[in-house]
């Protein structure tokens, strides 16, 4: 995981606005258990996703990540992100101040399953659904 905290150092919040954070099942369940709900939606591609509220996530409160403690998976590793077209982890050019995380082979595995859980977990829920 990100071993530094460039988002409060510089006062940044962009990858919140009008977020597409996706979610795994553990994100949901993580969520719930701490009283949260409504705070997602299934995607077209059928996967659970961060619901935006004026904008941005529904957990942004003043600047802040209301639910720091349990946010998302795809959060905690951000601006890991994988590229599909290069099927390779990078850092996210959206992000202004990626080059100031510092992230372990370990966060680049976790990338990859994140993702993998994500794509399992939907298509489960086509099979179900059809």
């Amino acid at each position: 995981m990100a071993r530094t905290s460039p988002c409060r150092d510089h006062a940044c919040h962009l990858c919140c606005v009008n977020t597409r954070m996706t979610l795994t099942e553990a994100d949901i369940a993580r969520l719930e258990g701490a009283g949260r709900s409504g705070f997602s939606f299934l995607n077209d591609d059928g996967v659970p996703q961060l619901r935006n509220r004026d904008g941005h996530c529904v957990f942004l409160v003043d600047g802040r990540c209301s639910v720091y403690r349990h946010r998302p998976e795809g959060c905690r590793l951000y601006p890991l992100i994988l590229d599909l077209d290069l099927d390779q982890v990078v850092r996210d050019d959206f992000c202004p101040f990626a080059d100031e995380f510092g992230f372990s082979p370990k966060d680049t595995v976790a990338v990859r399953e994140s993702v993998a859980a994500e794509a399992r977990e939907a298509a489960r829920r086509r099979r179900t659904r059809d």
